[in-house]
C-alpha cells in the first residue's frame, strides 16, 4: 500500500498535496501549526504587549514580596489570585502609560544613574561592597542578563524621575493648610443613647417563608471557604534516637570522648601575690624572697588588704595592678606546682609561700565552679538519651532522603513511606487557605504546599517540607470540600436566629427613625426620650475623629452631622455592628486652628499635607493619561 501511494504521489498529485499543506503554514505561520506561537496577551498599551508570562513574573513577584512583608503572618490565601493578577495588571498597565508618557517628554536614565543605582543595592553587595557575581545571580534569578536588568532599572528609575516631578510640584498655602487643620482638628460635642435591638426579639414575626427570603437575600453571609484535611509525615531527628540500639560500651565509648558535656570542669577564681627569685638563685637570695613572702602572708592573715599589698609587693606585671586577680582558672592552665597548691584550697583560704619557677606565690581562691566526680554509672541515662540524640541527627538526613524518594515514587499513598521508615501518619482537623495549621505544620510554606495544584488537584504527596533544624514532613490532602453555602435545611436554627436578629434591628431602626423626626422637630429632647424608654444617655463631651473611648460608629455618624445653629442641635441616626440603633446629638463644633499647633508639628503636618496634594495630583494625571491613552485588555488566565 506504501508503495502505491509513493507511485501515485507525482506530478499534479503530489502538487495538490503540497499546495494543502502550505495553506495553513502561509495563513498561520509554522508556529501556530505546531501550537507553539506567540504568547498568550493579556493587555496592549499603544501597541506594546504585555504577556500571560510578565504577568505571571510580576504577580509572584508581589506575592514573594508580600511574603517577606509579613514574615510568619503571611497566609497563602491571604488575597484571592485572580484579585492580585487583577491588580498587578493595573499596575503593569499604569507604568507602560507612565513609560510612554516619559519618553513622549525626552525624561532619561544615563547609564552612569542606572549603574549606580544598582551598585549600592545591598543585595549586590559583600561586605558593603558591590560584587559583580552576587549582581548577576540576581539578574539570573529574574531571568534576565545584566543589559536586561540594567534596562528595567533605567526604565524604573525614570518613572520616579516622573512621579517625583509630579508629586514635589504640590504645595499647600497657608490657607489650605489652616482649612485642612479646621477640619482635621475639629471637636464635636455629643451625646447618643442606644436602642437595643434585643428589646425587639420577641416582636418577630417567624415565618418559614420569611426566613426563606431573608436566606436567599444572605446567601453570601453563609458561604463557607473551601477547606481539606492533611494526612502527614513528620520526621523528627529528636524521634529518631529512639530507634537506635542502645549498646553498652557504645554508651561507655561516647562518655569517655565528650565527658566535659556531662560533667563540669572545675574552675577556679584566685589571685595571688609573686614575690620574684630567679631559678638559678643562690640559697641566700632564695631565703630572702622566702622571708619577703612569709612577711606579705602574716600581714594578709593580720587582715590586710590583699589587693592593696599585691599592688605594692607582687613582681607579676600582668596582674599587680589588678589586685593579683588571675580571673577564672581550669586545670591545665598552671605550672604544676602552683595548680596542685591553687586546687587544694578552699574558697577564701590563703596559700603557703608556694616555690614555682617565677619565684614564691601566694595564692587565694576567691570562688570556685564546676566540678563533679560523677562517673559513668551515676550519668548512664543523661549519656543514654544524649547518644539517642546524636544518633538521631546522623539518622536524619538519611531517613529525610529516603522519604522524600519514598514519597515522591508513591505519590498516591503515604503508606509505603510510614511503612519503611516506621514513621506513624497523622491527620488534621479541617483547614481552609487562611488557618493556622498547629506544630510544625505551622510555617506558610506548609498550607501552600497542601494547596497547590500538585497536591490539591492531582492528589500527589508533597514535596519534603523542612519545618525547622532536622524537623520535615510530607503532607498530602485527606479530604477536600470545596467553597460552597450552607443549606438552610442543615442550618435552619442559625439561620432563624439571624433572622430574628435581624429582623429585631431593622424595628429599632423604625422606631430610632420615628424618634429622630421628633427630635429634629423639637417636640423632645434626646434626654427626654432615653428617660422614657430607660435608655441610658451617653455624655461624650467633646470629642474628636479619633477620640478614644467613644464607639467608631458614634464618631463616624457624628462627624456627618451638618453643623448646628449656635442656639440648636443636630441629630443622626445610624445601626451599629452590633445591630442596636444609635441615637445622635451634636450641640456644638468647634474647628481646629493652627494657633493651638505646636510650633514643632507645624512644618510636620504642611509636609504631610503638600504629600497627599502631590499623590492627589499624580493620580489625577495618571487617570488623565489612561483615558487619551490606546489600552486593550483581554482575558486573565486562573
Amino acid at each position: 500500500m506504501l508503495q502505491a501511494i509513493r507511485d501515485k504521489a507525482q506530478g499534479w498529485i503530489a502538487w495538490a498535496i503540497v499546495i494543502l499543506i502550505s495553506i495553513p503554514f502561509a495563513l498561520w505561520g509554522i508556529q501556530e501549526y505546531l501550537g507553539v506561537g506567540g504568547e498568550p496577551e493579556v493587555a496592549a498599551v499603544e501597541g506594546e504587549r504585555i504577556t500571560q508570562r510578565m504577568l505571571d513574573q510580576r504577580t509572584r513577584e508581589f506575592r514573594e514580596n508580600l511574603r517577606q512583608s509579613l514574615g510568619d503572618s503571611y497566609v497563602p490565601g491571604l488575597l484571592d489570585d485572580k484579585l492580585i493578577k487583577t491588580r498587578v495588571l493595573d499596575a503593569m498597565i499604569e507604568e507602560s502609560v507612565l513609560a510612554h508618557t516619559a519618553r513622549d517628554w525626552n525624561l532619561r536614565t544615563s547609564d552612569a544613574q542606572a549603574r549606580g543605582f544598582i551598585a549600592s543595592n545591598p543585595a549586590f553587595q559583600i561586605d558593603g561592597r558591590f560584587d559583580a557575581r552576587a549582581y548577576e545571580a540576581g539578574a539570573r534569578a529574574r531571568g534576565l542578563s545584566r543589559a536586561g536588568y540594567e534596562q528595567l532599572v533605567r526604565q524604573a528609575l525614570t518613572l520616579n524621575q516622573l512621579r517625583a516631578g509630579v508629586t514635589n510640584s504640590a504645595f499647600v498655602t497657608d490657607s489650605g493648610l489652616a482649612a485642612r487643620v479646621r477640619l482635621e482638628d475639629q471637636q464635636r460635642s455629643l451625646r447618643y443613647s442606644r436602642i437595643p435591638a434585643r428589646t425587639y426579639l420577641d416582636e418577630v414575626e417567624v415565618t418559614p417563608e420569611a426566613v426563606r427570603a431573608f436566606y436567599e437575600s444572605n446567601r453570601d453571609r453563609y458561604r463557607t471557604p473551601e477547606r481539606i484535611k492533611l494526612d502527614y509525615l513528620l520526621l523528627d531527628s529528636a524521634s529518631l534516637g529512639d530507634l537506635v540500639r542502645v549498646d553498652e560500651q557504645a554508651l561507655r565509648d561516647y562518655f569517655a570522648e565528650r565527658k566535659g558535656d556531662f560533667v563540669a570542669r572545675e574552675e577556679r577564681a584566685m589571685r595571688h601575690i609573686l614575690i620574684s627569685v630567679a631559678p638559678d638563685a643562690d640559697e641566700e637570695e632564695v631565703q630572702d624572697a622566702r622571708n619577703s613572702a612569709d612577711a606579705v602572708l602574716e600581714d594578709l592573715r593580720a587582715g590586710g588588704d590583699f589587693a592593696a599589698l599585691a599592688a605594692q609587693h607582687s613582681a607579676d606585671p600582668g596582674s599587680s595592678g589588678a589586685g593579683g586577680d588571675l580571673g577564672w582558672v581550669e586545670r591545665g592552665t598552671m605550672v604544676d606546682a602552683f595548680e596542685e597548691a591553687a586546687f587544694a584550697l578552699d574558697k577564701g583560704q590563703l596559700s603557703d609561700p608556694i616555690r614555682t619557677e617565677f619565684g614564691f606565690h601566694i595564692i587565694q581562691v576567691t570562688d570556685i565552679r564546676g566540678g563533679s566526680d560523677a562517673g559513668f554509672d551515676e550519668l548512664r541515662d543523661e549519656v543514654e538519651q544524649a547518644h539517642r540524640r546524636y544518633e538521631g541527627e546522623n539518622l536524619y538526613f538519611e531517613y529525610a532522603e529516603r522519604l522524600a524518594e519514598t514519597a515522591y515514587e508513591n505519590p498516591d499513598s503515604l503508606d509505603p513511606a510510614a511503612e519503611a521508615l516506621e514513621l506513624e501518619a497523622q491527620t488534621t482537623d479541617w483547614v481552609t487557605r487562611d488557618s493556622k495549621l498547629p506544630g510544625p505544620l505551622a510555617l506558610p510554606k506548609v498550607l501552600e504546599a497542601a494547596f497547590s495544584e500538585d497536591v490539591l488537584l492531582e492528589r500527589n504527596n508533597s514535596e519534603l517540607i523542612e519545618v525547622a533544624p532536622q524537623q520535615a514532613v510530607v503532607v498530602r490532602v485527606a479530604d477536600h470540600e470545596p467553597a460552597g453555602v450552607k443549606s438552610l435545611e442543615d442550618n435552619a436554627a442559625m439561620i432563624e436566629a439571624d433572622f430574628r436578629q435581624n429582623r429585631a434591628s431593622e424595628l429599632a431602626a423604625e422606631f430610632g427613625e420615628r424618634l429622630l423626626e421628633d427630635l429634629r422637630a423639637g417636640e423632645r429632647t434626646l434626654q427626654d426620650v432615653a428617660s422614657a424608654h430607660a435608655w441610658r444617655l451617653e455624655e461624650a463631651g467633646a470629642v474628636r475623629r479619633d477620640q478614644p473611648g467613644v464607639p467608631a460608629d458614634v464618631l463616624s455618624k457624628a462627624f456627618q452631622v451638618p453643623p448646628p445653629p449656635d442656639t440648636g442641635s443636630g441629630f443622626a441616626g445610624t445601626v451599629s455592628t452590633a445591630g442596636d440603633f444609635l441615637l445622635i446629638e451634636v450641640s456644638e463644633v468647634q474647628g481646629g486652628t493652627l494657633d493651638a499647633l505646636p510650633d514643632a508639628e507645624r512644618p510636620l503636618i504642611a509636609e504631610q499635607a503638600a504629600e497627599q496634594a502631590g499623590n492627589a495630583e499624580l493620580r489625577y494625571l495618571t487617570r488623565d493619561l489612561r483615558a487619551r491613552a490606546d489600552i486593550e485588555t483581554r482575558p486573565i488566565k486562573d
